[in-house]
Order: C-alpha cells, then sequence, then structure tokens
C-alpha cells in the first residue's frame, strides 16, 4: 500500500465495520453480512475491518466497550473476511494486548491525539516488529495542526514507517452552524496533506456525519477532495448499536455507497479543479463560521436586552451604537472594504439582533 515517506497508494483504502464490538454474535453477524459487499469493490478498496474495544466516551454511564475480552471476536471475523483487523488504543496495555493477539493496525482517536503524553506513551511502547504496524492518526477534536503533527512526528520518531491519518472533523463547540455533528473543516484536510503529501490521509465519513443520512454525502466530498480512502461505522443492526447508533450504517448501505463512489470518476479531476473544489470548500466552512458567530452574537444581545429590561435602561443606546458603527467602517476601509457596505452590514445585524 505506501512504505515511509514514499506514497505509494494504488488503491483507496477502506475501514469499515461497527463503532464497538458488542459480542461474537455480533462479529460474526457483520462479517458475514460484508464478505460479499467487500469482495464486488476489492478492484477499488484495500479493506481493513475496525472495531472500538476500549471506548473513551465522556460520560462514565456510557458503553466503554468490552476491552481484551472482544480481541478474538475482531480477529476471527477479520479473518473470515480474509482482510485485517483495526482497533483503537489510547492506553499502552490496550496496544500490548491487542498486538499480542495478532493485530497490526491501530488508530489513535480524536482525544488521544490531543495529549501528547499519551500519544508518547504509545510511540514509546516496546514493540517486536515495527514494520509490521500500521498506525492511522485522528485529528485532534481542536482544529490545531501541530498536535496532529505532534502526533505523527512522535510515531515516526519511534521507528514506525506506515503511518496514516485520519480526518474526522472538528468539535467546534454549540454554535457551530455546521449540519454534521463535527465540522469538517477540509482546510485543516488540506493543510496535512501540503504538510505532509506522502503519508495517505482518510476521512471519518461517520464522525464528521453524525447521521447515517450525512455519511454518503460526506464519503463523496472526501473522493472529490482527493483523500486516500474512509472510515465507515457499519453496524449489522443500527438502531441496537450500543454506541453511536445513529450514523452507523447498514451493510446495505455501505454496498449501495461503494457502488456509487466506485462509479465516480475521481481520477478524471484535474488539478486545476481540485484546487477549485478545495476554494469552494473553505468559502463554505468561512460563511459556516459567520453564521455560527451570527447565532453567538444574537444569545448575547439577548442577554444585554434582557439585563435593559431588568434595570429600565433604554434597549438602544444611541451614543454607543455611533461609536460602534464608527469603527467598523474605519476598520473596513483600513481593509479594502467599502465603508457604506459595512454601515449596511452593521444596520442589518443591529435591527435583526437587537
Amino acid at each position: 500500500m505506501f512504505n515511509g515517506e514514499r506514497l505509494m497508494v494504488t488503491k483507496k483504502i477502506l475501514i469499515c465495520g461497527p463503532c464497538a464490538a458488542e459480542s461474537a454474535a455480533q462479529m460474526d453477524a457483520i462479517a458475514r453480512l460484508m464478505k460479499d459487499v467487500l469482495q464486488g469493490v476489492s478492484a477499488q478498496f484495500d479493506s481493513i475491518l475496525r472495531a472500538g474495544l476500549w471506548k473513551p466516551r465522556s460520560q462514565p454511564s456510557s458503553f466503554q466497550g468490552v476491552g481484551a475480552e472482544g480481541l478474538p471476536w475482531l480477529i476471527n471475523a477479520a479473518d473470515y473476511l480474509g482482510i485485517p483487523a483495526a482497533t483503537e488504543v489510547a492506553q499502552v496495555e490496550h496496544l500490548l494486548a491487542a498486538y499480542q493477539a495478532g493485530i497490526r493496525h491501530f488508530w489513535i482517536g480524536a482525544r488521544t491525539t490531543s495529549n501528547p503524553f499519551m500519544v508518547e506513551a504509545l510511540a514509546g511502547t516496546p514493540i517486536a516488529d515495527k514494520q509490521s504496524v500500521t498506525w492511522y492518526v485522528k485529528n485532534p477534536t481542536s482544529p490545531d495542526m501541530n498536535l496532529w503533527s505532534g502526533a505523527v512526528e512522535r510515531l515516526k520518531g519511534a521507528g514506525y514507517e506506515h503511518i496514516c491519518a485520519i480526518h474526522r472533523g472538528f468539535a467546534l463547540g454549540e454554535h457551530t452552524a455546521s449540519v454534521y455533528r463535527n465540522a469538517p473543516m477540509w482546510s485543516q484536510a488540506i493543510e496535512f496533506k501540503r504538510r505532509y503529501p506522502a503519508i495517505p490521509l482518510l476521512t471519518d465519513a461517520s464522525h464528521i456525519a453524525g447521521k447515517a443520512d450525512h455519511v454518503p454525502e460526506v464519503a463523496e466530498q472526501a473522493m472529490r477532495m482527493g483523500m486516500n480512502g474512509l472510515m465507515i461505522e457499519v453496524h449489522p443492526d443500527p438502531q441496537t448499536a450500543l454506541s453511536d447508533a445513529e450514523q452507523q450504517l447498514t451493510p446495505a448501505q455501505l454496498s449501495d455507497l461503494l457502488q456509487h463512489l466506485a462509479a465516480m470518476d475521481t481520477a478524471a479531476q484535474t488539478a486545476q479543479s481540485a484546487e477549485l473544489t478545495a476554494l469552494r470548500q473553505q468559502i463554505d466552512e468561512t460563511d459556516d463560521e459567520l453564521w455560527a458567530l451570527l447565532s453567538r452574537r444574537l444569545d448575547i444581545a439577548r442577554q444585554i436586552g434582557d439585563y435593559k429590561r431588568r434595570h429600565g435602561l433604554s434597549v438602544l443606546q444611541q451614543a454607543r451604537y455611533e461609536e460602534i458603527l464608527q469603527r467598523r467602517m474605519a476598520w473596513a476601509k483600513e481593509h479594502g472594504i467599502d465603508p457604506e457596505s459595512a454601515k449596511q452590514i452593521m444596520d442589518i445585524i443591529h435591527t435583526t439582533v437587537d
């Protein structure tokens, strides 16, 4: 697939399977249901079976995985499919248990990437044959390129040569205008590819989408953006899944999506059109940020209005508004924006919000 610093990707990489291994029966079922699906796209995708065993959940009451008990379930299912198995590791004991069981593909989750101490511990774990191991590094929860690249550099510094990255979107808080669970911020993926052109970059369409209905559009966008592969969560019965039920596809839905992606003529895109797509995506992301900021401003303005009413103050304080308006018009002129256009924008915002 690839080796060291020289990109050797000839097919797309597909990491698919349930969010979490829940039982031996569940893993047997997903393997049987996906066998024909994956064989049907084997010319376009190199497949890897995923399942989380240790789940870093925000709330302790949430399902946190079956742990090492699920290792044979995952390995048996992958053997049945004739493909490698992959799981998330966050602690040294996770890595050692999975490695000793025979797993050689590991991903580092967004929360772990955000913690350099944890990445350092994983990178420094004694492994007998590092050349047999492939790491997949997810971006951190926040759009911090140094944390993402730092995790990659720690693995490289520890002697690992087989490294991929996974773009899984970013948690921007409650004021994000994104329709997805995590804002894609494709510009961050583009910057990673610029810094590391030899490292394959996949998109985790499930974690960006947050809902199964949105997974296909995210996956298609990833392919059009030139990503090297996808991570997609698939469950034999998503409604009964113990974690992330809303974002998991059925095997039949995965089949439809892969057939569609395989038929896409992404190779025919010129460098110019790919660049244009990236620029348009940045426009969309900037618009999302603008609307999120407007939403935040609206919330703050409402709080101010409530305060004024409680204390008998005038809702409109003309002197303050004039001061703000003149400051914004001066800023606009300094940055090459028509001051009158800036005034119109301020009037609309002020009228809408106040």
